[in-house]
This record gives C-alpha cells, structure tokens and sequence, in this order.
C-alpha cells in the first residue's frame, strides 16, 4: 500500500471501531451524519462490514457528492429530508452537530445503537424518552484498540479507498497551508509529504 494509505489509518482506525461499537453485519441499515473525511471512511467501512444501506447525512452537496462515491447508497440533506422516520439499525454522528445527533438518535429502531464520534458542543439535550422506550444503546468513540490489522487486510483487499480520499499534497514548508485544507471545497484529506533529508 502506499505511504498516503498509510498515513490515513488513523482516520480508518476511528471507522473501525466506530462500525464495531455499532454492531454494522450483514444487511445492517446505517445512517451516517456528516460526509468528512471520518464519515467517508466510516461510511467505506460500513460497506465493508456488510450494511446493505448506509446513508449519509451533510448540509453541504458536495460533500454529499463524495459520499456516493465512496459507497454511500442514499444521501441526504437533513434541512431538506425527514432523517427521524428512517428507521436505522445503527446511527454514526461523524459531525458534531446537535441537530445531527438529535435527529439521528430520533432515526434509530428500537434496540438500535447510536455511536458518538464527531466533537461537537460540550453538553447537548438528549431526547430521553426516545432511548429509555426504544431501549437504544448510545456509546461514544475516542480511543480504539487492535484496529490497525483489521484496516491493513480492508486496504490490502480493496474494499476501503484511502488513496482517493487525499486530495491535497504540501510540502513541509506548506504545512501550515495543509492544515486548512479542509477548507478548499472538494476536499476531504491532505497530507504533508516529507522529502527525504528534512
């Protein structure tokens, strides 16, 4: 695999176990809020891991547009659609945002699972009575443990792209540019290649 491939199992890790903690198998029905470069590579691992629906949730269309790219089967703007009546078997908050996670947890079947990933407000109201009544369970990621294997046999076999995802290039002068690149639209990861003797 390449270095850029490697530089971005990282990323891949939080996907991993983003899709563990919410039990994605065979013919799981996901729904994934946000479509940056954590959605895109949870959205890839979902696939993988057998969800035959993963929809993918952003208020940016090109953003959007990526997402189905990289094996998303539905997308949707959440200003636009009714995320709550999706009747998801996991919900994946890759956004931060409290609407997101609002309306995703709202989306969840009972005895579904909702998985915390995107850094968002410090404190946001759950709907309580959604989780106690449809016995949801709702976790979070921040550290993961013996996912590199996992993400190392995913590449190897082609069912994860982390290659496509890097569409920025900077040398080590530029890093300061690399660092707000995900502000160029179209974007979804840059890396920093070193060269040899720096």
């Amino acid at each position: 695999m390449s270095y850029e491939a490697a530089a971005l199992f990282e990323p891949l890790s939080v996907g991993i176990a983003s899709a563990q903690k919410a039990g994605i198998t065979a013919g799981s029905r996901v729904l994934i809020a946000g479509a940056g470069p954590v959605g895109i590579v949870t959205t890839q691992v979902a696939k993988a891991f057998g969800a035959t629906e993963v929809i993918v949730s952003d208020i940016d269309a090109a953003r959007r547009d990526v997402a189905l790219k990289f094996g998303a089967t539905t997308v949707v703007d959440p200003r636009e659609s009714d995320v709550r009546s999706l009747a998801v078997d996991a919900f994946i908050d890759a956004s931060g945002a409290t609407a997101a996670v609002i309306d995703g947890i709202h989306a969840v079947r009972p005895a579904g699972t909702i998985v915390l990933v995107g850094m968002g407000a410090d404190e946001i109201p759950l709907p309580v009575p959604i989780i106690q009544n449809r016995e949801l369970v709702l976790t979070g990621v921040f550290r993961y443990a013996n996912t590199w294997p996992i993400a190392a046999a995913l590449v190897a076999a082609g069912r994860v792209d982390l290659d496509s995802m890097v569409t920025a290039r900077f040398s080590l002068e530029q890093s300061q540019e690399a660092l707000v690149a995900d502000r160029i639209p179209g974007s979804i990861k840059a890396v920093v290649i070193v060269a040899e003797g720096d």
